[in-house]
Protein backbone atom coordinates (compact mmCIF):
# COMPACT_ATOMS: atom_id res chain seq x y z
CA UNK A 1 0.00 0.00 0.00
CA UNK A 2 3.01 2.36 -0.13
CA UNK A 3 1.71 3.81 -3.40
CA UNK A 4 -1.35 5.11 -1.52
CA UNK A 5 0.73 6.95 1.09
CA UNK A 6 3.00 9.92 0.56
CA UNK A 7 6.62 9.91 1.58
CA UNK A 8 7.86 12.05 4.45
CA UNK A 9 9.47 14.45 1.98
CA UNK A 10 6.25 14.77 -0.04
CA UNK A 11 4.19 15.43 3.03
CA UNK A 12 6.58 18.04 4.38
CA UNK A 13 6.57 19.69 0.94
CA UNK A 14 2.77 19.76 1.13
CA UNK A 15 2.97 21.35 4.57
CA UNK A 16 5.24 24.11 3.26
CA UNK A 17 3.01 24.55 0.19
CA UNK A 18 -0.16 24.90 2.25
CA UNK A 19 1.60 27.35 4.54
CA UNK A 20 2.78 29.38 1.54
CA UNK A 21 -0.71 29.51 0.06
CA UNK A 22 -2.19 30.60 3.38
CA UNK A 23 0.35 33.44 3.56
CA UNK A 24 -0.30 34.56 -0.03
CA UNK A 25 3.08 33.40 -1.32
CA UNK A 26 3.81 31.52 -4.53
CA UNK A 27 4.01 27.83 -3.64
CA UNK A 28 6.72 25.42 -4.74
CA UNK A 29 4.94 22.28 -5.86
CA UNK A 30 7.97 20.51 -7.23
CA UNK A 31 7.91 17.93 -4.46
CA UNK A 32 4.20 17.20 -4.65
CA UNK A 33 3.88 16.03 -8.22
CA UNK A 34 1.77 19.08 -9.19
CA UNK A 35 2.72 21.81 -11.61
CA UNK A 36 4.24 25.01 -10.30
CA UNK A 37 1.99 28.06 -10.38
CA UNK A 38 1.00 31.05 -8.30
CA UNK A 39 -1.19 30.82 -5.23
CA UNK A 40 -4.08 32.43 -7.05
CA UNK A 41 -4.15 29.66 -9.68
CA UNK A 42 -4.35 26.76 -7.23
CA UNK A 43 -7.67 25.06 -7.90
CA UNK A 44 -9.94 23.66 -5.24
CA UNK A 45 -9.10 20.10 -6.27
CA UNK A 46 -5.37 20.76 -6.10
CA UNK A 47 -5.78 22.35 -2.69
CA UNK A 48 -7.75 19.28 -1.62
CA UNK A 49 -4.92 17.03 -2.83
CA UNK A 50 -2.42 19.10 -0.87
CA UNK A 51 -4.56 18.87 2.26
CA UNK A 52 -4.75 15.11 1.82
CA UNK A 53 -0.98 14.85 1.33
CA UNK A 54 -0.56 16.78 4.54
CA UNK A 55 -2.49 13.97 6.26
CA UNK A 56 -0.20 11.36 4.72
CA UNK A 57 -2.19 10.04 1.75
CA UNK A 58 -2.15 10.30 -2.03
CA UNK A 59 -5.34 11.19 -3.84
CA UNK A 60 -6.52 8.14 -5.80
CA UNK A 61 -10.33 8.44 -5.65
CA UNK A 62 -12.30 10.47 -8.21
CA UNK A 63 -12.89 13.93 -6.77
CA UNK A 64 -15.96 15.47 -8.37
CA UNK A 65 -18.84 15.62 -5.89
CA UNK A 66 -19.96 19.08 -4.86
CA UNK A 67 -21.17 20.54 -1.58
CA UNK A 68 -24.80 19.57 -2.14
CA UNK A 69 -23.82 16.01 -3.08
CA UNK A 70 -21.84 15.74 0.14
CA UNK A 71 -24.75 17.10 2.19
CA UNK A 72 -27.13 14.74 0.40
CA UNK A 73 -24.89 11.81 1.28
CA UNK A 74 -25.34 12.29 5.03
CA UNK A 75 -28.93 13.55 4.79
CA UNK A 76 -29.94 10.48 2.77
CA UNK A 77 -27.91 8.16 5.00
CA UNK A 78 -29.75 9.55 8.04
CA UNK A 79 -33.19 9.39 6.29
CA UNK A 80 -34.97 10.46 9.47
CA UNK A 81 -38.55 9.94 8.23
CA UNK A 82 -37.77 6.39 7.16
CA UNK A 83 -36.02 5.59 10.44
CA UNK A 84 -38.86 7.01 12.51
CA UNK A 85 -41.41 5.02 10.53
CA UNK A 86 -39.51 1.72 10.83
CA UNK A 87 -38.88 2.12 14.56
CA UNK A 88 -42.18 3.79 15.49
CA UNK A 89 -43.71 0.60 16.88
CA UNK A 90 -40.63 0.11 19.07
CA UNK A 91 -40.52 3.75 20.16
CA UNK A 92 -44.19 3.75 21.10
CA UNK A 93 -43.52 1.04 23.69
CA UNK A 94 -40.72 3.09 25.24
CA UNK A 95 -42.58 5.72 27.23
CA UNK A 96 -45.40 6.39 24.81
CA UNK A 97 -46.26 9.58 22.90
CA UNK A 98 -45.10 12.06 25.56
CA UNK A 99 -41.70 10.40 25.74
CA UNK A 100 -41.25 10.16 21.96
CA UNK A 101 -41.58 13.86 21.13
CA UNK A 102 -39.83 15.20 24.24
CA UNK A 103 -36.89 12.84 23.88
CA UNK A 104 -36.57 13.79 20.22
CA UNK A 105 -36.18 17.47 21.16
CA UNK A 106 -33.49 16.89 23.78
CA UNK A 107 -31.76 14.18 21.75
CA UNK A 108 -31.76 16.39 18.65
CA UNK A 109 -30.01 19.23 20.45
CA UNK A 110 -27.36 16.87 21.78
CA UNK A 111 -26.97 15.18 18.38
CA UNK A 112 -26.45 18.56 16.70
CA UNK A 113 -23.74 19.36 19.25
CA UNK A 114 -22.17 16.00 18.41
CA UNK A 115 -22.29 16.80 14.70
CA UNK A 116 -20.55 20.12 15.37
CA UNK A 117 -17.72 18.31 17.14
CA UNK A 118 -17.43 15.83 14.28
CA UNK A 119 -17.60 18.61 11.69
CA UNK A 120 -14.71 20.42 13.36
CA UNK A 121 -12.63 17.23 13.16
CA UNK A 122 -13.76 16.60 9.58
CA UNK A 123 -12.69 20.08 8.51
CA UNK A 124 -9.22 19.53 9.93
CA UNK A 125 -8.83 15.92 8.77
CA UNK A 126 -10.79 15.49 5.49
CA UNK A 127 -9.77 11.90 4.74
CA UNK A 128 -11.75 8.84 3.67
CA UNK A 129 -12.58 6.55 6.56
CA UNK A 130 -13.09 9.79 8.50
CA UNK A 131 -14.22 8.62 11.92
CA UNK A 132 -11.30 6.32 12.77
CA UNK A 133 -8.81 8.90 11.49
CA UNK A 134 -10.51 11.55 13.64
CA UNK A 135 -10.18 9.22 16.63
CA UNK A 136 -6.47 8.71 15.88
CA UNK A 137 -5.75 12.44 15.79
CA UNK A 138 -8.17 13.33 18.62
CA UNK A 139 -6.28 10.96 20.90
CA UNK A 140 -2.96 12.56 20.00
CA UNK A 141 -1.68 9.91 17.60
CA UNK A 142 1.04 7.70 19.02
CA UNK A 143 0.42 4.24 20.43
CA UNK A 144 -2.74 5.18 22.33
CA UNK A 145 -4.21 6.99 19.34
CA UNK A 146 -3.50 4.01 17.11
CA UNK A 147 -5.17 1.60 19.52
CA UNK A 148 -8.31 3.72 19.98
CA UNK A 149 -8.45 4.31 16.25
CA UNK A 150 -8.31 0.58 15.59
CA UNK A 151 -11.25 -0.09 17.93
CA UNK A 152 -13.24 2.74 16.35
CA UNK A 153 -12.56 1.30 12.89
CA UNK A 154 -13.82 -2.12 13.99
CA UNK A 155 -16.94 -0.72 15.69
CA UNK A 156 -17.97 1.57 12.85
CA UNK A 157 -17.29 -1.03 10.19
CA UNK A 158 -19.62 -3.50 11.90
CA UNK A 159 -22.14 -0.73 12.64
CA UNK A 160 -22.46 0.41 9.03
CA UNK A 161 -22.55 -3.17 7.75
CA UNK A 162 -25.25 -4.10 10.28
CA UNK A 163 -27.22 -1.09 9.09
CA UNK A 164 -27.06 -2.28 5.48
CA UNK A 165 -28.48 -5.64 6.58
CA UNK A 166 -31.15 -4.16 8.86
CA UNK A 167 -32.25 -1.62 6.25
CA UNK A 168 -32.58 -4.28 3.56
CA UNK A 169 -34.60 -6.45 5.92
CA UNK A 170 -36.80 -3.47 6.74
CA UNK A 171 -37.63 -3.01 3.04
CA UNK A 172 -38.50 -6.70 2.84
CA UNK A 173 -40.88 -6.29 5.77
CA UNK A 174 -42.66 -3.51 3.86
CA UNK A 175 -43.24 -5.85 0.95
CA UNK A 176 -44.39 -8.79 3.07
CA UNK A 177 -46.76 -6.48 4.96
CA UNK A 178 -48.32 -5.35 1.70
CA UNK A 179 -49.00 -8.95 0.64
CA UNK A 180 -50.88 -9.58 3.88
CA UNK A 181 -52.85 -6.33 3.77
CA UNK A 182 -54.06 -7.05 0.24
CA UNK A 183 -55.16 -10.53 1.29
CA UNK A 184 -55.67 -10.80 5.09
CA UNK A 185 -56.58 -14.49 4.82
CA UNK A 186 -53.50 -15.39 2.82
CA UNK A 187 -51.45 -18.46 3.61
CA UNK A 188 -48.34 -16.52 2.61
CA UNK A 189 -45.75 -16.87 5.44
CA UNK A 190 -45.73 -13.58 7.34
CA UNK A 191 -45.84 -14.26 11.10
CA UNK A 192 -42.39 -13.23 12.37
CA UNK A 193 -42.32 -16.08 14.88
CA UNK A 194 -42.48 -18.52 11.93
CA UNK A 195 -39.10 -19.42 10.51
CA UNK A 196 -40.67 -19.79 7.05
CA UNK A 197 -41.82 -16.17 7.19
CA UNK A 198 -38.37 -15.03 8.20
CA UNK A 199 -36.89 -17.07 5.35
CA UNK A 200 -39.17 -15.34 2.85
CA UNK A 201 -38.27 -11.91 4.22
CA UNK A 202 -34.59 -12.91 4.16
CA UNK A 203 -34.81 -13.82 0.47
CA UNK A 204 -36.49 -10.51 -0.38
CA UNK A 205 -33.91 -8.59 1.67
CA UNK A 206 -31.08 -10.16 -0.34
CA UNK A 207 -32.72 -8.93 -3.54
CA UNK A 208 -33.02 -5.38 -2.20
CA UNK A 209 -29.43 -5.47 -0.93
CA UNK A 210 -28.27 -6.60 -4.39
CA UNK A 211 -30.12 -3.67 -6.01
CA UNK A 212 -28.51 -1.19 -3.60
CA UNK A 213 -25.08 -2.74 -4.18
CA UNK A 214 -25.36 -2.66 -7.96
CA UNK A 215 -26.03 1.08 -7.88
CA UNK A 216 -22.57 1.57 -6.38
CA UNK A 217 -21.03 0.61 -9.71
CA UNK A 218 -22.40 3.70 -11.43
CA UNK A 219 -19.77 6.25 -12.57
CA UNK A 220 -19.20 9.05 -10.03
CA UNK A 221 -21.02 11.68 -12.10
CA UNK A 222 -24.01 9.39 -12.50
CA UNK A 223 -24.02 8.46 -8.82
CA UNK A 224 -24.29 12.13 -7.91
CA UNK A 225 -27.87 11.85 -9.16
CA UNK A 226 -28.47 9.05 -6.65
CA UNK A 227 -27.51 11.46 -3.87
CA UNK A 228 -29.93 14.03 -5.28
CA UNK A 229 -32.63 11.42 -5.79
CA UNK A 230 -32.30 10.55 -2.12
CA UNK A 231 -33.11 14.13 -1.13
CA UNK A 232 -35.99 14.31 -3.61
CA UNK A 233 -37.56 11.07 -2.36
CA UNK A 234 -37.24 12.18 1.26
CA UNK A 235 -38.97 15.45 0.36
CA UNK A 236 -41.81 13.63 -1.42
CA UNK A 237 -42.08 11.19 1.47
CA UNK A 238 -42.46 14.00 3.97
CA UNK A 239 -45.00 15.90 1.86
CA UNK A 240 -47.16 12.78 1.52
CA UNK A 241 -47.15 12.34 5.27
CA UNK A 242 -47.78 16.02 5.98
CA UNK A 243 -50.65 16.37 3.49
CA UNK A 244 -52.14 13.06 2.40
CA UNK A 245 -51.96 11.16 5.70
CA UNK A 246 -53.95 13.78 7.70
CA UNK A 247 -56.54 13.99 4.92
CA UNK A 248 -56.94 10.21 5.00
CA UNK A 249 -57.18 10.08 8.79
CA UNK A 250 -59.83 12.82 8.83
CA UNK A 251 -62.01 10.64 6.58
CA UNK A 252 -61.47 7.36 8.44
CA UNK A 253 -60.81 6.78 12.14
CA UNK A 254 -60.06 10.41 13.14
CA UNK A 255 -57.20 12.16 14.93
CA UNK A 256 -55.77 11.59 18.36
CA UNK A 257 -56.29 14.36 20.91
CA UNK A 258 -53.59 16.82 21.96
CA UNK A 259 -53.78 15.37 25.45
CA UNK A 260 -52.93 11.92 24.09
CA UNK A 261 -50.02 13.22 22.00
CA UNK A 262 -48.41 15.50 24.57
CA UNK A 263 -49.14 13.87 27.92
CA UNK A 264 -49.96 10.16 27.57
CA UNK A 265 -47.45 7.42 28.38
CA UNK A 266 -47.28 3.76 27.45
CA UNK A 267 -45.15 0.82 28.55
CA UNK A 268 -45.36 -1.92 25.96
CA UNK A 269 -42.20 -3.72 27.02
CA UNK A 270 -43.19 -4.29 30.66
CA UNK A 271 -39.98 -2.61 31.88
CA UNK A 272 -39.70 -0.54 35.06
CA UNK A 273 -41.17 2.98 34.72
CA UNK A 274 -37.77 4.65 35.01
CA UNK A 275 -36.10 2.41 32.42
CA UNK A 276 -39.13 2.69 30.15
CA UNK A 277 -38.71 6.47 29.94
CA UNK A 278 -34.92 6.20 29.49
CA UNK A 279 -35.51 3.85 26.55
CA UNK A 280 -37.45 6.63 24.82
CA UNK A 281 -34.09 7.99 23.61
CA UNK A 282 -33.70 4.79 21.58
CA UNK A 283 -35.49 6.39 18.62
CA UNK A 284 -33.43 9.56 18.36
CA UNK A 285 -30.17 7.69 19.08
CA UNK A 286 -30.97 5.27 16.25
CA UNK A 287 -32.16 7.87 13.74
CA UNK A 288 -29.72 10.77 14.18
CA UNK A 289 -26.57 8.75 13.63
CA UNK A 290 -24.55 8.35 10.44
CA UNK A 291 -23.69 11.96 9.69
CA UNK A 292 -20.04 10.89 9.42
CA UNK A 293 -20.99 9.65 5.92
CA UNK A 294 -20.03 13.10 4.62
CA UNK A 295 -16.56 12.56 6.06
CA UNK A 296 -16.22 9.14 4.49
CA UNK A 297 -16.59 10.66 1.01
CA UNK A 298 -14.40 13.68 1.77
CA UNK A 299 -11.66 12.50 -0.60
CA UNK A 300 -14.19 12.61 -3.43
CA UNK A 301 -15.61 16.01 -2.53
CA UNK A 302 -14.42 19.33 -3.93
CA UNK A 303 -13.32 21.81 -1.23
CA UNK A 304 -13.50 18.93 1.21
CA UNK A 305 -12.49 20.69 4.40
CA UNK A 306 -15.38 23.09 3.90
CA UNK A 307 -18.01 21.03 2.09
CA UNK A 308 -17.62 17.80 4.08
CA UNK A 309 -17.67 19.59 7.42
CA UNK A 310 -20.80 21.51 6.48
CA UNK A 311 -22.33 18.27 5.18
CA UNK A 312 -21.83 16.58 8.56
CA UNK A 313 -23.31 19.52 10.46
CA UNK A 314 -26.20 20.67 8.29
CA UNK A 315 -27.43 17.17 7.43
CA UNK A 316 -27.90 16.56 11.16
CA UNK A 317 -29.72 19.86 11.68
CA UNK A 318 -31.97 19.25 8.68
CA UNK A 319 -32.79 15.71 9.83
CA UNK A 320 -33.53 16.82 13.39
CA UNK A 321 -35.80 19.64 12.21
CA UNK A 322 -37.64 17.36 9.76
CA UNK A 323 -38.03 14.60 12.31
CA UNK A 324 -39.91 16.55 14.98
CA UNK A 325 -42.98 17.57 12.90
CA UNK A 326 -43.08 14.08 11.34
CA UNK A 327 -43.26 12.56 14.82
CA UNK A 328 -46.14 14.87 15.74
CA UNK A 329 -47.97 14.01 12.51
CA UNK A 330 -47.56 10.29 13.16
CA UNK A 331 -48.75 10.62 16.76
CA UNK A 332 -51.84 12.69 15.85
CA UNK A 333 -52.64 10.38 12.94
CA UNK A 334 -52.12 7.01 14.60
CA UNK A 335 -55.12 4.83 15.50
CA UNK A 336 -55.68 3.70 19.10
CA UNK A 337 -52.62 1.90 20.45
CA UNK A 338 -54.52 -1.39 20.69
CA UNK A 339 -55.52 -1.11 17.03
CA UNK A 340 -52.02 -0.11 15.97
CA UNK A 341 -50.49 -3.26 17.46
CA UNK A 342 -53.41 -5.54 16.55
CA UNK A 343 -51.93 -6.82 13.32
CA UNK A 344 -49.98 -9.84 12.13
CA UNK A 345 -47.93 -7.92 9.55
CA UNK A 346 -44.20 -7.57 10.36
CA UNK A 347 -44.31 -3.78 9.96
CA UNK A 348 -47.30 -2.30 11.89
CA UNK A 349 -46.85 1.14 10.31
CA UNK A 350 -47.93 -0.21 6.91
CA UNK A 351 -51.16 -1.39 8.50
CA UNK A 352 -51.66 2.15 9.83
CA UNK A 353 -51.23 3.54 6.31
CA UNK A 354 -53.81 1.05 5.03
CA UNK A 355 -56.34 2.01 7.73
CA UNK A 356 -55.88 5.73 7.06
CA UNK A 357 -55.52 5.83 3.27
CA UNK A 358 -57.38 2.71 2.19
CA UNK A 359 -56.18 -0.82 1.44
CA UNK A 360 -55.16 0.07 -2.13
CA UNK A 361 -54.38 3.81 -2.20
CA UNK A 362 -51.80 3.52 0.57
CA UNK A 363 -49.56 1.49 -1.76
CA UNK A 364 -48.21 4.77 -3.14
CA UNK A 365 -46.91 5.72 0.31
CA UNK A 366 -45.39 2.27 0.74
CA UNK A 367 -43.63 2.37 -2.63
CA UNK A 368 -42.11 5.77 -1.80
CA UNK A 369 -40.99 4.35 1.54
CA UNK A 370 -39.35 1.36 -0.14
CA UNK A 371 -37.58 3.47 -2.78
CA UNK A 372 -36.29 5.80 -0.08
CA UNK A 373 -35.02 2.85 1.97
CA UNK A 374 -33.23 1.29 -1.01
CA UNK A 375 -31.54 4.62 -1.81
CA UNK A 376 -30.70 4.90 1.88
CA UNK A 377 -29.02 1.48 1.74
CA UNK A 378 -27.11 2.28 -1.45
CA UNK A 379 -25.82 5.63 -0.18
CA UNK A 380 -24.84 4.08 3.14
CA UNK A 381 -22.88 1.50 1.18
CA UNK A 382 -20.98 4.33 -0.50
CA UNK A 383 -19.93 5.53 2.96
CA UNK A 384 -18.95 2.15 4.38
CA UNK A 385 -17.09 1.07 1.22
CA UNK A 386 -14.88 4.16 1.61
CA UNK A 387 -14.33 3.14 5.22
CA UNK A 388 -13.22 -0.32 4.04
CA UNK A 389 -10.98 1.27 1.41
CA UNK A 390 -9.33 3.52 4.00
CA UNK A 391 -8.79 0.74 6.55
CA UNK A 392 -7.28 -1.48 3.85
CA UNK A 393 -5.06 1.40 2.76
CA UNK A 394 -3.61 1.34 6.27
CA UNK A 395 -2.80 -2.39 5.93
CA UNK A 396 -5.10 -3.98 8.50
CA UNK A 397 -7.33 -6.35 6.50
CA UNK A 398 -6.16 -9.61 5.03
CA UNK A 399 -5.90 -9.01 1.26
CA UNK A 400 -5.63 -5.26 1.89
CA UNK A 401 -3.89 -4.80 -1.45
CA UNK A 402 -7.04 -5.92 -3.23
CA UNK A 403 -9.53 -4.11 -0.99
CA UNK A 404 -7.88 -0.71 -1.39
CA UNK A 405 -7.52 -1.08 -5.15
CA UNK A 406 -9.59 1.35 -7.22
CA UNK A 407 -11.18 0.83 -10.64
CA UNK A 408 -10.46 2.73 -13.84
CA UNK A 409 -13.17 5.17 -12.80
CA UNK A 410 -11.30 5.64 -9.49
CA UNK A 411 -13.94 3.85 -7.42
CA UNK A 412 -13.28 1.25 -4.67
CA UNK A 413 -15.36 -1.48 -6.32
CA UNK A 414 -13.55 -4.29 -4.50
CA UNK A 415 -14.50 -2.71 -1.19
CA UNK A 416 -18.13 -2.47 -2.37
CA UNK A 417 -18.20 -6.18 -3.26
CA UNK A 418 -16.59 -7.09 0.07
CA UNK A 419 -18.99 -5.09 2.21
CA UNK A 420 -22.03 -6.23 0.23
CA UNK A 421 -21.00 -9.85 0.82
CA UNK A 422 -20.55 -9.31 4.56
CA UNK A 423 -23.96 -7.59 4.79
CA UNK A 424 -25.54 -10.55 2.99
CA UNK A 425 -23.97 -12.92 5.50
CA UNK A 426 -25.25 -10.79 8.38
CA UNK A 427 -28.76 -11.11 6.97
CA UNK A 428 -28.56 -14.82 7.71
CA UNK A 429 -28.88 -13.94 11.40
CA UNK A 430 -32.55 -13.13 10.72
CA UNK A 431 -33.32 -16.81 10.18
CA UNK A 432 -32.94 -18.26 13.70
CA UNK A 433 -34.54 -15.43 15.73
CA UNK A 434 -37.11 -12.70 15.28
CA UNK A 435 -35.20 -10.45 17.69
CA UNK A 436 -32.21 -10.35 15.34
CA UNK A 437 -33.67 -7.31 13.56
CA UNK A 438 -33.76 -5.34 16.82
CA UNK A 439 -30.22 -6.46 17.69
CA UNK A 440 -28.92 -5.51 14.24
CA UNK A 441 -30.66 -2.14 14.45
CA UNK A 442 -29.18 -1.47 17.88
CA UNK A 443 -25.71 -2.54 16.77
CA UNK A 444 -25.88 -0.42 13.61
CA UNK A 445 -26.27 2.66 15.78
CA UNK A 446 -24.29 1.58 18.86
CA UNK A 447 -20.99 1.10 17.01
CA UNK A 448 -21.04 4.61 15.53
CA UNK A 449 -22.36 6.14 18.76
CA UNK A 450 -19.45 4.60 20.70
CA UNK A 451 -17.03 5.99 18.12
CA UNK A 452 -18.51 9.49 18.45
CA UNK A 453 -18.09 9.28 22.23
CA UNK A 454 -14.39 8.40 21.92
CA UNK A 455 -13.74 11.22 19.45
CA UNK A 456 -15.41 13.62 21.88
CA UNK A 457 -13.39 12.32 24.82
CA UNK A 458 -10.09 12.63 22.98
CA UNK A 459 -10.87 16.12 21.73
CA UNK A 460 -11.97 17.27 25.22
CA UNK A 461 -9.32 15.72 27.45
CA UNK A 462 -6.31 14.66 25.39
CA UNK A 463 -5.82 17.12 22.50
CA UNK A 464 -7.69 19.96 24.13
CA UNK A 465 -4.71 22.33 23.88
CA UNK A 466 -3.02 20.99 20.76
CA UNK A 467 -5.97 20.65 18.36
CA UNK A 468 -5.73 23.13 15.49
CA UNK A 469 -9.15 23.73 13.86
CA UNK A 470 -9.51 24.52 10.17
CA UNK A 471 -12.45 26.05 8.28
CA UNK A 472 -15.11 24.80 10.74
CA UNK A 473 -13.97 26.28 14.05
CA UNK A 474 -16.06 26.08 17.22
CA UNK A 475 -13.70 28.41 19.03
CA UNK A 476 -14.17 28.55 22.79
CA UNK A 477 -17.11 26.12 22.52
CA UNK A 478 -14.99 23.36 21.01
CA UNK A 479 -13.99 21.69 24.28
CA UNK A 480 -17.45 22.16 25.83
CA UNK A 481 -19.13 20.58 22.80
CA UNK A 482 -16.63 17.71 22.91
CA UNK A 483 -17.48 17.01 26.57
CA UNK A 484 -21.20 17.03 25.74
CA UNK A 485 -20.50 14.73 22.78
CA UNK A 486 -18.78 12.24 25.05
CA UNK A 487 -21.50 12.29 27.74
CA UNK A 488 -24.47 12.16 25.37
CA UNK A 489 -23.12 9.40 23.17
CA UNK A 490 -22.03 7.38 26.18
CA UNK A 491 -25.59 7.59 27.47
CA UNK A 492 -27.05 6.81 24.04
CA UNK A 493 -24.80 3.76 23.76
CA UNK A 494 -26.19 2.45 27.04
CA UNK A 495 -29.75 3.01 25.81
CA UNK A 496 -29.12 1.17 22.55
CA UNK A 497 -27.65 -1.83 24.38
CA UNK A 498 -30.27 -1.95 27.14
CA UNK A 499 -32.98 -4.68 27.16
CA UNK A 500 -36.15 -3.46 25.44
CA UNK A 501 -38.36 -5.82 27.47
CA UNK A 502 -38.87 -6.55 31.14
CA UNK A 503 -37.32 -9.52 32.92
CA UNK A 504 -40.62 -11.38 33.06
CA UNK A 505 -40.99 -11.30 29.27
CA UNK A 506 -37.34 -12.17 28.66
CA UNK A 507 -37.65 -15.13 31.04
CA UNK A 508 -40.55 -16.39 28.93
CA UNK A 509 -38.67 -15.83 25.67
CA UNK A 510 -34.88 -15.47 25.76
CA UNK A 511 -35.03 -14.33 22.14
CA UNK A 512 -36.34 -10.95 23.32
CA UNK A 513 -32.97 -10.12 24.87
CA UNK A 514 -31.13 -7.27 23.13
CA UNK A 515 -27.91 -8.88 21.95
CA UNK A 516 -26.33 -5.58 20.88
CA UNK A 517 -24.09 -5.48 23.96
CA UNK A 518 -23.01 -9.06 23.30
CA UNK A 519 -22.18 -8.20 19.69
CA UNK A 520 -20.27 -5.05 20.68
CA UNK A 521 -18.34 -6.95 23.35
CA UNK A 522 -17.45 -9.65 20.85
CA UNK A 523 -16.26 -7.07 18.32
CA UNK A 524 -14.12 -5.41 20.99
CA UNK A 525 -12.53 -8.70 22.09
CA UNK A 526 -11.77 -9.71 18.51
CA UNK A 527 -10.44 -6.22 17.79
CA UNK A 528 -8.08 -6.25 20.77
CA UNK A 529 -6.87 -9.74 19.85
CA UNK A 530 -6.21 -8.64 16.26
CA UNK A 531 -4.42 -5.57 17.54
CA UNK A 532 -1.98 -7.61 19.59
CA UNK A 533 -1.60 -10.23 16.88
CA UNK A 534 -0.79 -7.94 13.99
CA UNK A 535 -2.12 -4.45 13.78
CA UNK A 536 -0.14 -2.82 16.57
CA UNK A 537 2.92 -3.14 14.33
CA UNK A 538 1.39 -1.81 11.11
CA UNK A 539 -1.67 0.33 11.92
CA UNK A 540 -0.84 3.95 11.07
CA UNK A 541 2.87 3.12 11.28
CA UNK A 542 3.55 5.27 8.23
CA UNK A 543 1.51 8.15 9.58
CA UNK A 544 3.25 8.09 12.96
CA UNK A 545 6.61 8.63 11.27
CA UNK A 546 5.11 11.45 9.22
CA UNK A 547 3.46 13.01 12.27
CA UNK A 548 6.77 13.15 14.13
CA UNK A 549 8.52 14.71 11.15
CA UNK A 550 5.75 17.21 10.40
CA UNK A 551 5.44 18.21 14.06
CA UNK A 552 9.12 19.14 14.04
CA UNK A 553 8.73 21.04 10.76
CA UNK A 554 5.62 22.92 11.94
CA UNK A 555 7.50 23.96 15.08
CA UNK A 556 10.35 25.29 12.92
CA UNK A 557 7.87 27.24 10.80
CA UNK A 558 6.31 28.84 13.87
CA UNK A 559 9.75 29.72 15.24
CA UNK A 560 10.77 31.27 11.93
CA UNK A 561 7.61 33.37 11.85
CA UNK A 562 8.55 34.68 15.31
CA UNK A 563 12.07 35.55 14.11
CA UNK A 564 13.70 32.65 15.98
CA UNK A 565 16.41 30.63 14.23
CA UNK A 566 17.16 27.32 16.02
CA UNK A 567 20.59 26.94 14.40
CA UNK A 568 21.66 30.46 15.33
CA UNK A 569 20.46 30.03 18.88
CA UNK A 570 22.32 26.73 19.17
CA UNK A 571 25.57 28.33 17.95
CA UNK A 572 25.17 31.05 20.51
Amino acid sequence: MDDLHVSTEQRLAALHTVDSIQHGQSPDLSGTGLRDHSAESVTSSEQDDLDLQKLGYKSVLARGWGSFDNFACSFSALYCVGGIRVLFYIALSNGGPAAIWSSWISGSILSIITSATLAEACSTYPAAGSIYYWAFRSWGGGRLGRFVSFLVAAWTLVAWTAFLAADSFGVANYLVSEVVIFNPNTSFPHITSDVKARAVAWAFSLIFLAIATSMNFLPPRSYAWVFRAGVIVITIDMLLNFIWLPIGVSKTYGFQTAEFVFTSTYNGGDTTPGLNWVLSWYLVASCLVGEDASGHVAEETISAKKAAAKGVFWATIASALCGFPIILVFLFCMPPIETFYDTTVPQPFINMYALALGPHAHVVATIISMIGAILNTSISMVAVSRLVFAIARDSVFPFSDALCRVSKSKQPHNAVIFIGTIAALLLCTQLPSQVAFLSLTSTSAAGSIAAYALVGFGRAFITRKTFQPSFFDLGRFGVLFAVVTFIWNGFAFAVLCAPQYGDSLIDQDAGLFNYAIVIMSGITVIGVEEWWRKSKSVWFHNLMDLNEASASTEEEVRDTEKGFNPETETNK
